[in-house]
């Protein structure tokens, strides 16, 4: 008598191939994962039966998640939260045909393209001194945190976790080694969220950033216990979308229509790219992975720029001639 396999739903295996995960992956990622799992994956793919997954059939999917995607239904979802769901369904089928559990799959997907491409906001000049002089003015810790990203690029979970034994007075030096954030992890009964602090999300995000003298001295005067966290004085941090709702109340204060905290990330990109700061340079204050990062997110060469090029290309007939 010929035992027939047991034919396994792909919700059931996708489950254990994500708690199975859960021991090789940092715990962000964890929660990234089961979110796309459980809002995404499961609720259209978890149904089939392992082996009647198909590369069209998922294929197909991954265009829907492009036009309807969005658990609102609201819309479609971004190209890059696509591509990182094609990734969880890879990594799930990879192991099921290493295990015999399925023949081959053809792994290899057309991603659609965004039919929007988000727009970076850059603060105005006009915009940039306001604030400025608004936290100079009204200089306490929170404000201390405005100017510092808005100078110096973090991101919002590297200033909220931001600490004094994190800057040397010294050297004029703050050193980026860590990251907070609020993550949300789903399960099929329960959907829990908890502060995590951890290591940036890349290698290159663990970097020194050089400080002023100027921005020195006012650093000195907020100079508090090593533990101390410089955006809440005390050694209980404060969580980024808490300080998002305080940037928030000093635009509205200063008359500065809503803008993401992360606009002054954008912003001190842009100025060093505008005062010729070399792209390499750039990219290592900014802690991105590598330098194509930063070309293609604020390298856009104007007008003016692109004719100066030209007409230095058409130099030539001008020397024939």
């Amino acid at each position: 008598m010929i035992l027939r396999r047991k034919r396994i739903l792909y919700k059931d295996w996708i489950y254990n191939w994500l708690i199975d995960k859960k021991h090789y992956i940092k715990e962000s990622t964890y929660a990234n994962y089961s979110n796309a799992v459980f809002n995404h994956i499961i609720p259209k793919l978890g149904h089939y039966k392992l082996d009647e997954l198909s590369h069209k059939l998922i294929q197909d999917y991954l265009l829907d998640l492009s036009k309807n995607g969005k658990i609102n239904g609201s819309g479609g979802l971004s190209s890059k939260t696509i591509k990182d769901i094609t990734i969880i369904i890879k990594g799930s089928l990879k192991k099921a045909m290493n295990e015999n559990k399925i023949k081959h799959i053809e792994l290899t997907f057309n991603y659609p393209l965004d039919s929007k491409l988000e727009k970076i906001y850059v603060l105005s000049k006009s915009e940039q001194n306001k604030i400025t002089s608004y936290c100079l003015n009204n200089l306490d810790n929170k404000n201390l945190g405005i100017l510092i990203s808005l100078y110096s690029g973090l991101r919002i979970g590297e200033l909220c976790s931001l600490q004094w034994n994190d800057i040397n007075l010294k050297k004029s030096l703050i050193n980026i080694n860590k990251t907070v954030q609020r993550i949300y992890v789903k399960d099929f009964d329960e959907s829990k969220s908890k502060i995590i602090i951890t290591t940036p999300k890349t290698k290159n995000a663990n970097r020194e950033i050089p400080v002023s003298k100027e921005f020195i001295e006012l650093l000195k005067k907020f100079r508090g216990n090593n533990n101390e966290y410089i955006l809440s004085g005390s050694e209980k941090l404060i969580e980024p979308r808490t300080y998002r709702k305080y940037f928030d109340k000093v635009l509205k204060e200063i008359k500065i229509n809503h803008i993401n905290f992360h606009s002054l990330r954008h912003t001190f990109a842009t100025n060093c790219i505008s005062l010729g700061v070399d792209y390499k340079t750039v990219s290592e204050l900014l802690g991105h992975a590598n330098v194509n990062i930063t070309l293609n997110l604020y390298v856009h060469p104007r007008l003016s720029q692109k004719k100066k090029c030209i007409k230095l290309i058409c130099k030539v007939f001008e020397e024939k001639n």
